[in-house]
């Protein structure tokens, strides 16, 4: 194997690397924003029922 060789293969992982990176990066977020979306649901359905469990306590 040349020297040339190796940099064209680190160059490759490198590249490889980078790209799994950002993969997962996108990933993250994707999951970010689901969770938010659902601890909103969950905060807004415990409203309801805090609302529904005062008018019965009327």
């Amino acid at each position: 194997m040349t020297e040339s060789d190796a940099v064209t293969r680190i160059d490759a992982a490198i590249r490889r690397i980078e790209e799994a990176i950002e993969s997962r990066a996108g990933d993250h977020a994707a999951l970010r924003e689901r969770h938010a979306a659902l601890r909103q649901e969950v905060a807004d359905a415990i409203a309801g029922m805090d609302a529904l469990a005062t008018k019965g306590s009327d």
